[in-house]
């Protein structure tokens, strides 16, 4: 059997390639190393199997679902889901690909292990068998420990307003402070040795530290592995990624850090909750079984494939899920910019009125006060404060009716908020029937994008 180390080839972020080092240790040897956002195009040397461990955010192209037909997977460690629940740039493509075609790959090559709870229950609801196994980087090993081992904290990818308290917080208990990143430039042509370096460097100062401080799943999941004591800053607490670890990691929120309102010993640190240490034994035992069940094979691809569809029947759903969806998400953008510019304009109104009555207020204002300041006589005075009262009545007046605008505004601005949220929901359900209907009728006869 030969073996495939499935990575981002193009990655900004080298937590993708801590998990492709975690994978690699389980297999006897590298074979291929697979392009996860090309993973349908796969096709080795000699059309033979090759035997992959599948941990991986599967994120950019999710047209290219599902894989090749020459993988022999082991499906652990999976997560699918859309940018916007990682509050990054969005597709109009969703979890259309995992219905059809690519739910029946799924079903075939499970139980999949998922590495939270938001992808086992998203499986389980379209009938795939999935549970939670965590993720691959839960198996790493301890690094080398170095002569200075303690003698610094490692803070990585933290917040500014974090950073801003917290280094000088530190620095004053005469600590060393290492501010670190998982960024790094984009270069698809940088090597597998280099990766593997960058990898080996970076968790062997993880190792050495007294404590890292972070906000990156894949510093912290590598820590609870390495038994490095590591405290997770992080604000959100809707993050899909993070849940199943929440009890696992000792954690605090940015705005509970920045008012002092949390305990944790920066120079003392507390060990690692033991809980994470089942997920790992788990799945270091379902990466081993897994490699030694393939060893010895010798069956060929057309043999081991377990799903029963053609690449014709492949290429004819791709085709016809993605110009539903593309066609989906068009309609119903397009309905969501005319609601949204409708509100739009209503707001702006609204904010013209406001801003037309703080001037005649201004004004008003201004005339009261030059009636107070000029009155000279009894008589006059008695004028002007006649005309001051009734003065003091329209300000009164305005400012009542610039305060029910401003409820009026508020109100609109709610209802844009609601629509944006209403315009996710939409745009991460599956496609409505209606929508399926029209344009099934409409794209009948069509088989071009």
């Amino acid at each position: 059997m030969k073996y495939g180390v499935l990575y981002n080839k193009n990655n900004l972020n080298i937590g993708d390639d801590i998990q492709a080092f975690a994978t690699a240790r389980f297999l006897p040897q590298i074979d291929y190393f697979i392009d996860r956002e090309h993973i349908d195009e796969f096709k080795p040397e000699t059309e033979e199997p090759v035997a992959v461990i599948m941990n991986a955010w599967y994120m950019w192209a999710k047209w290219n679902w599902p894989p090749s037909k020459y993988i022999v997977p082991k499906m652990i460690g999976f997560h699918y889901a859309d940018h916007q629940l990682a509050r990054q740039p969005g597709s109009p493509i969703k979890y259309e690909f995992l219905t059809g075609l690519g739910g029946d790959y799924l079903k075939a090559y499970g139980p999949v292990g998922c590495r939270d709870y938001f992808t086992r229950d998203r499986l389980n609801e379209i009938g795939v068998d999935a549970y939670f196994s965590g993720c691959i980087t839960m198996t790493l090993p301890k690094m080398p420990e170095r002569e200075n081992k303690g003698e610094y904290i490692c803070l990585v990818d933290l917040e500014k307003r974090v950073l801003k308290k917290i280094v000088p917080l530190l620095e004053e208990k005469g600590i060393e402070v290492k501010v670190m990143t998982h960024n790094r430039k984009r270069d698809s042509e940088m090597s597998w040795d280099e990766r593997c370096e960058m990898v080996k460097d970076m968790l062997t100062t993880y190792q050495n530290a007294r404590c890292v401080v972070t906000k990156r799943l894949h510093c912290s999941l590598p820590c609870l592995a390495m038994d490095v004591p590591v405290y997770l800053i992080k604000e959100m607490e809707d993050d899909i990624r993070f849940e199943p670890y929440n009890d696992l990691l000792h954690r605090t929120t940015v705005t509970n850090f920045l008012h002092d309102n949390y305990e944790y010993d920066f120079l003392n640190p507390p060990p690692n909750k033991p809980e994470a240490k089942k997920y790992r034994e788990e799945l270091i035992k379902a990466c081993e079984s897994f490699v030694e069940e393939v060893k010895d094979e010798t069956r060929g691809v057309d043999e081991l494939v377990k799903t029963t569809y053609t690449e014709a029947d492949v290429r004819e759903w791709r085709h016809d899920t993605m110009k539903e969806a593309m066609s989906t998400w068009l309609a119903f953008s397009r309905d969501y910019q005319i609601d949204r510019k409708k509100l739009w304009k209503l707001e702006m109104k609204e904010a013209k009125q406001i801003k037309n009555l703080k001037k005649k207020l201004e004004i008003e204002r201004e005339k009261v006060r030059i009636l107070n300041d000029g009155a000279e006589s009894s008589a006059e005075l008695e004028n002007s404060a006649l005309s001051s009262v009734h003065q003091k009545a329209e300000i009164q007046h305005l400012e009542k009716e610039i305060e029910s605008l401003k409820k009026k505004n508020k109100k609109l601005k709610k209802q844009n908020k609601e629509l944006e949220k209403e315009k996710e929901r939409i745009l991460s359900s599956s496609t409505s029937s209606l929508i399926k209907f029209i344009f099934r009728r409409k794209f009948k006869h069509d088989k071009t994008l």
